[in-house]
């Protein structure tokens, strides 16, 4: 119906993978001496996940230095790895800047704790500053993070220091990932199995036959998921009131595949930006020139927005002769700040738990119109 938008790579460029592992003593306390069951948050599912799924071709530590290491579970998951007095992860940047044709991924994996917030925040500047050239370069950039079950480090002023008295205590843990070209999905796939949270710029655009619009309708109004089909493919949904009625009914965006190793990717992915909805309408007549595209007005349409940019409340004219039926548009936009940052961004260099500085790292990202990127969901209703 209209042009379309960039979706997921459905191939893999296959790119050499760089891992670089915070060897920091407060990393410590990630590493559970007991060895209980993991969960796939934990650590050591992180690093086996990550090594299963990714197959690193290099791995470096980086704390006093940055250094080339062994890779396996039987040199990461040993507390004894993590015993460098400082996280001089500034230092993997050159790394990035030699690699000019983006022919590899790297992704750095620490808790971005410093002992000093000047330092922190200027960490997580000079972060940003190289995501925007890896971005320009053609290349993706991805954060996950996760609460990852955490045992407070003795002695370790700059570790995370969180409450032990809960049962279960958990502490942020990070990656941070330059994609290269064309291996965005396979990256994304592989943090999504061991992180709970995904960021990920440019976000690509979810396929049109890959969203699903749903409600269970009601007495008076109907929905119809799939009632026709564009050249293109792209599926129009139908919803119609027999009679007119002001009493909506609300239907609610899917994803159609969220158990794929690529679909939880995009789930988290999409679950984890601000979305910003913007929906258009005309009139469904034979010559679209005769009614071209205008935004959806705030009050008399039979499609709103909620709070929710997943749901939608939709309305009748009833049917009859001469009653218009309507084309609309929806559209989501992403912003640039992560949902879930509040969870994880200090507001003080005094908090214990969440990571002083991380907001920096956004900072760029947030302050573009959203409006200014593709859309990464978009959905077609005919109503009347």
């Amino acid at each position: 119906m209209d042009d379309s938008v960039p979706v997921w790579p459905t191939t893999e460029a296959g790119k050499p993978v760089i891992l670089y592992v915070d060897r920091s003593q407060s990393m410590r306390g990630f590493l559970d001496s007991a060895y209980r069951a993991r969960v796939a948050t934990d650590y050591r599912s992180v690093l086996d996940g990550f090594d299963a799924r990714l197959r690193p071709a290099q791995v470096f530590g980086y704390g006093n230095e940055v250094r080339a290491e062994g890779s396996g579970l039987g040199t990461l998951g040993d507390k004894d790895f993590y015993s460098d007095g400082n996280t001089q992860l500034e230092e993997i940047f050159p790394r990035l800047q030699a690699d000019s044709t983006l022919g590899s991924t790297h992704v750095i994996i620490g808790d971005g704790r410093r002992g000093d917030p000047d330092a922190a925040n200027r960490q997580f500047v000079s972060m940003r500053t190289q995501a925007e050239r890896w971005i320009a370069a053609g290349g993706t950039f991805i954060v996950a993070a996760s609460a990852a079950p955490f045992q407070p480090v003795k002695n370790d002023p700059a570790g995370c220091r969180a409450s032990g008295e809960a049962a279960e205590q958990t502490c942020p843990l990070y990656a941070f990932a330059f994609v290269a070209p064309g291996d965005q999905g396979r990256v994304a796939a592989a943090l999504a199995a061991v992180f709970q949270n995904l960021y990920v710029t440019p976000l690509p655009a979810v396929g049109e036959t890959d969203v699903r619009l749903s409600s269970p309708g009601t007495e008076h109004i109907t929905l119809e998921p799939a009632w026709a089909t564009a050249p293109d493919g792209t599926p129009i949904v139908r919803v119609r009131g027999r009679v007119a009625t002001n009493i909506p009914i609300r239907a609610s965006l899917a994803l159609r595949d969220t158990v794929s190793p690529l679909g939880r990717a995009t789930l988290l992915v999409i679950r984890g930006r601000r979305l910003v909805p913007a929906i258009d309408v005309r009139m469904l007549v034979s010559d679209p020139a005769a009614s071209p595209w205008r935004p959806s007005p705030a009050t008399g349409a039979l499609m709103r927005a909620t709070s929710d940019p997943f749901t939608y409340e939709f309305s009748s004219f009833g049917e009859g002769e001469g009653v218009p039926r309507y084309v609309y548009r929806l559209e989501l936009h992403p912003g640039g700040e992560p949902s879930w940052l509040k969870a994880f961004d200090a507001e003080s260099a005094n908090d214990a738990l969440r990571t002083y500085g991380l907001g920096s790292l956004f900072e760029s990202f947030q302050a573009r119109d959203p409006f200014t990127a593709p859309p990464i969901i978009r959905a077609f209703i005919v109503a009347n």
